[in-house]
């Protein structure tokens, strides 16, 4: 993803191609740019960007201070001295004012900002509030080097690349990491709501929160009164991402969260697409909503030729760790472009203001703040890696766990793979949105009641007679028995066509990997005789998951994927195979 590439030290020594070579290693469309940002003896800064994201104004300086911001800011207005001032400006103007902490904590946007200050003779790296923006820190050996992607990192020669392998099972298993891991050794992905300082003099790194989840106040309103204020702040988050002078449009499933999307867009008539297997519920509902919109739907087919490496770019684009079984439209990434410039996604939608992280293996789980036990039951023994004792996650909701670690490091970095060249903005995420949905108690958030009866209510259209693709019923507010039964048996159909194997929407790769040149390749690649993965793990891909799945002895195919994604991760890391365009 684009963004700011650089190294700081005490005394720098870094050739000018180390920082072009590592900044370019991010870029992967034409409208993505690069631009020199800062050169001195402490520090070597520069900046991948989307061109028609970038604002007149991402930088500020006062004495010797310097401000630079990556990403947006959706409420500046609400933040600013005046109608003229930029976030970068108002950054300075609360760091002079020592009342950091205090803007920070009200910033509704997805973004990175520096502040570089040569008299304390340190530089701060801010993330946004829920940890969108996806940025790598590698302190170590007296210097910080800052990248958005792990592939950045070895062009720089103070960096040691070493691969962790105590997090190999819980990639295979889970499918994602957690907390701040990734692959490389002393290399974390940022945390949300931090502010990190590198002092270059003293040779320290420290990081403090600006906020937490126990800053927003419990709440009680009545179910009716709810969903009408949540409906107003649904539209006001949706609409308050449409703007810009690019092509706006709307990734079209056959899911809720999309449609109220377009349901609060379609003045503007924003072109959708959707993918998915010809006859799927998905592309029939999403064709039947665009009706209703009366916008453009383009259908992209799943069935393609060479689908296993058409995702090996995936795999490069988010580093080796998003397994490659969800990346259903890796090759779709140069089609989606000629169409929109931006997307508005629906990411987790259904997890912000319905029930998806409230149940798990039969258990849910109300008006509670996670502990070990929860955290267990939903991650294993990888709970380890993202410590639930920790004060941010200070509300009585799981959600704030959940989101930190699955809705961060695996559904985001779906979301990211897209963000490379389909530039993405969050609705969901939405401050005022969030603050109020988390107000709440859960009860109201449970069977998605609140949420449901918002979309009823702004837009009847578009819920009231089509059905969900999932659950195979339309809203309704007032559910009867006969209502419960049915969507019961279709969520229950749907879940044993998954344990079977049977495709039901996107693609069929369950059956797809047992295809005979398919299973050949990928015994070919995870032989442990020629692959890389046995010098991290003791670990037999082959025998454990790949075998055992072709042969019919279970459902495996999220194992053969996720070993399979860790391999070519390897390699491309490596020996520099599979990478695209090779």
């Amino acid at each position: 993803m684009a963004g700011f590439v650089g190294i700081c030290s005490k005394a720098l020594m870094v050739a000018p191609q180390v920082i072009n070579e590592a900044v370019q290693a991010a870029v992967y469309s034409d409208h993505t740019q690069t631009k020199d940002i800062h050169a001195d003896q402490h520090l070597a800064l520069k900046k991948s960007y989307v061109s028609f994201i970038e604002s007149a104004k991402m930088e500020a300086s006062h004495e010797d201070v310097h401000v630079w911001i990556d990403g947006e800011v959706y409420n500046q207005e609400e933040l600013g001295n005046g109608h003229n001032e930029f976030f970068a400006d108002t950054v300075l103007r609360h760091y002079f004012n020592d009342s950091l902490e205090t803007l920070l904590s009200k910033v509704d946007g997805i973004f990175i900002a520096l502040i570089y200050d040569l008299k304390k003779q340190q530089l701060q790296v801010i993330t946004d509030r829920y940890g969108l923006k996806i940025f790598y820190l590698y302190a170590k050996n007296g210097c910080l080097i800052l990248a958005p992607e792990l592939k950045c990192f070895p062009y720089f020669p103070q960096f040691k690349l070493e691969i962790r392998k105590d997090v190999v099972d819980c990639f295979i298993q889970l499918e994602h990491l957690m907390g701040n891991a990734t692959w490389f050794d002393a290399v974390e992905v940022t945390v949300p709501s931090t502010i990190y300082t590198f002092s270059w003099q003293s040779n320290s790194f420290t990081k403090k929160r600006y906020w937490a989840w126990s800053h927003i106040k419990r709440a009680s309103m009545s179910l009716e009164d709810a969903s009408e204020e949540l409906g107003t702040l649904l539209e006001n988050a949706i609409r308050s991402r449409r703007f810009g002078d690019c092509r706006i449009g709307v990734g079209l499933s056959g899911g809720f969260d999309s449609r109220a999307i377009l349901a609060a867009s379609k003045e503007g008539k924003p072109v959708t697409y959707t993918f998915g297997i010809e006859e799927s519920s998905d592309v029939r509902i999403a064709k039947k909503v665009a009706e209703v919109a009366g916008v453009q739907n383009i259908h992209f087919d799943m069935r393609v030729d060479h689908w296993l490496e058409k995702r090996f770019s995936g795999i490069w684009k988010t580093d080796g760790m998003l397994n490659m079984y969800h990346m259903h439209y890796s090759h779709l990434m140069d089609e989606i472009p000629k169409v929109m410039d931006v997307n508005l996604s629906g990411f987790l939608g259904d997890g912000v203001l319905g029930s998806t992280y409230l149940s798990r293996k039969g258990k849910t789980f109300l008006n509670k703040r996670v502990d070990r036990a929860t955290a267990e039951h939903y991650y294993g023994k990888h709970y380890s890696f993202s410590d639930p004792n920790d004060s941010f996650f200070d509300i009585p909701k799981l959600d704030a766990y959940l989101f930190y670690n699955r809705g961060r490091r695996l559904t985001g970095l779906g979301m990211e793979e897209a963000n490379k060249t389909i530039y993405q903005r969050l609705p969901f995420m939405d401050i005022k949105l969030m603050d109020f949905s988390y107000s709440l108690p859960d009860e109201l958030r449970e069977k998605s009641r609140m949420y449901h009866r918002a979309l009823l209510l702004k837009y009847p259209e578009f819920y009231k007679d089509i059905r969900h693709a999932t659950s195979g019923m339309p809203i309704t507010a007032h559910p009867n028995l006969m209502y419960k039964a049915e969507k019961f048996y279709h969520r229950w159909v749907w879940v044993l066509k998954f344990k079977l194997g049977i495709a039901t929407s996107f693609t069929d790769v369950y059956n797809w990997v047992k295809e005979p040149e398919t299973a050949t390749f990928i015994r070919k690649v995870l032989d442990p005789k020629h692959a890389l993965y046995p010098n991290f793990t003791d670990s037999n891909f082959l025998e454990q998951y790949v075998e055992p799945h072709i042969r019919g002895k279970g459902n495996h195919v999220k194992q053969v994927m996720s070993s399979l994604t860790m391999e070519i991760w390897l390699q491309q890391i490596f020996n520099k195979k599979f990478l695209p365009g090779t």
